[in-house]
């Protein structure tokens, strides 16, 4: 039984290192994607606050930069979420 315990932290902690591998690396694209989209809305909330958002190349590196952790926490969270309904369904005693 001790054994047993013992393999589902494991399975769990190579679980959640995988999705903390994959999250950033899918999050990649979407936030570069993402951020070349909002350039429209970043420049009118430019225009309107005064604040330097968008540069002569794009958005700013602190936008992507935030596009990017938000995107790598959401994604991550869902997939954890995704992943344990699944292995929690499988299981049987």
């Amino acid at each position: 039984m001790v054994q047993v315990g013992r393999q589902r932290k494991a399975l769990r902690a190579v679980r959640l290192l995988g999705l903390a591998v994959t999250a950033p690396l899918a999050s990649l694209p979407i936030a570069f994607i993402g951020t070349f989209l909002m350039n429209p809305l970043l420049g009118r909330l430019e225009t309107r606050y005064g604040t330097e958002l968008t540069g002569h190349s794009g958005p700013a590196d602190w936008i992507f930069a935030l596009v990017f952790g938000l995107t790598t926490i959401v994604l991550f969270a869902r997939l954890v979420v995704l992943t344990h309904r699944r292995s929690s369904r499988d299981v049987t005693l």
